[in-house]
């Protein structure tokens, strides 16, 4: 099923995956996503951030300038503030966006470093890191399950071919079906922990070539041409276990393990037990390209948010199957943050069907708030 190669405990956290798709909730899954999720978001948070900064350094032979932001707006007013001179298009951009920031999703959530070089001429943004987040994530892997089935769908085991394109109900029989499937790679999400890099000086080339040196391995590289351009790389990285482990857990983690019956010391402990147990890689997605074309990504002709738009319309991804694995794996890297060591009950059956209106409802009893209906009952 779905594996996550930027996370440890792939294995683990695939098969847990797997079971609640088809609603087997077992007793120790509430620990296990409590391990395997805030774990695994120390561990990508901690090793993205070393493997950034080391990167960033190499390419511009200094220490670089980091600030934290949580919002496309604060990315996207940094960005219109470092122009590069000359550039008349991103004149354009940046002047377009100024008159009218609302229009550009300046609200979405971007919880995010950007690197900034200060030189004789002023400050250049020089590139970024990124972890995915959560609705994004279960967004992409409901994706990918989707195209998938429809690709098995046009090939059948059988060597018969499908003359009708699969309705939900035959996508859900294939999915039952193709459950213990051996070769799932198509369902590998590469790209939870992500760098993207503003490349001067160097080409596309020299940053694989840096990359390796650094003790990278390349998986895939991808060149993307046309409204979007940059190059698409996928890195093989081996984190340094010991400078992960050599701080203690943040106060807001311990307490939200405290809320699970741990001590701070037990969960210091069950961090570096997870760690040292876990696989010695992981993947990371670096995207290279030039600054005029980080700014039609961002403000420009190819903007993120207008993309995310169109695939959440296409019809594809509409249907009762994406929605509802998307939801469940929403649900399922959301419920380890609240203070609940019990689960009676998945939300939802892959094979049933719901309104927008009934996960409106589960996300409020997650989070305790009340029904906003006034009914006296």
């Amino acid at each position: 099923m779905i594996t996550i190669n930027g996370f440890l405990h792939r294995a683990r956290l695939r098969e847990l995956i797997q079971r609640w798709m088809f609603n087997e909730l077992r007793p120790g899954d509430v620990d296990e996503l409590l391990r395997l999720v805030h774990f695994n978001n120390v561990y990508v948070s901690r090793y993205l951030e070393r493997l950034a900064d080391t990167l960033f350094a190499r390419l511009y032979d200094s220490t670089l300038r980091v600030e934290k932001v949580v919002t496309k707006g604060a990315l996207r007013d940094r960005i219109c503030r470092c122009l590069p001179a000359g550039c008349a298009r991103c004149a354009e951009l940046a002047a377009s966006y100024a008159r009218r920031p609302g229009q550009f999703f300046r609200e979405t959530p971007f919880h995010g470093s950007l690197y900034l070089h200060d030189t004789a001429d002023g400050v250049r943004y020089v590139g970024s890191s990124r972890i995915k987040r959560i609705r994004r994530l279960a967004e992409k892997s409901a994706r990918k399950l989707v195209d998938w089935l429809h690709a098995s769908a046009a090939t059948p085991a059988d060597g018969t071919p499908d003359d009708l394109l699969p309705g939900e109900r035959q996508l859900l029989q294939r999915l039952q079906k193709t459950r213990g499937a051996p070769d799932m790679r198509q369902l590998a999400i590469n790209d939870v922990a992500g760098i993207k890099v503003i490349l001067e000086r160097h080409t596309p080339d020299q940053l694989v070539a840096l990359l390796q040196d650094s003790g990278c391995r390349l998986l895939e590289r991808e060149e993307h041409v046309g409204i979007y351009r940059a190059t698409n790389l996928v890195i093989e990285v081996r984190p340094d276990r010991t400078a992960i482990l050599g701080e203690p857990l943040h106060e807001r983690m311990l307490q939200v393990f405290a809320a699970h019956g741990y001590t701070a010391q037990q969960a210091d402990a069950a961090l570096r037990e997870f760690v040292l147990s876990g696989e010695e890689r992981v993947s990371v997605e670096i995207i290279a390209t030039g600054y005029t074309d980080m700014l039609e990504s961002e403000i420009g002709r190819c903007m993120h948010e207008e993309r995310i738009l169109r695939q959440r319309h296409d019809p594809r991804y509409y249907g009762q199957l994406a929605q509802n694995t998307g939801f469940l794996l929403e649900f399922l890297f959301t419920f380890p943050a609240l203070p609940r060591r019990h689960l009676e009950r998945l939300p939802l059956r892959i094979g049933d069907r719901y309104l927008p209106d009934y996960f409106d409802e589960v996300r409020r009893w997650l989070y305790n708030n009340p029904s906003v209906e006034l009914n006296d009952l």
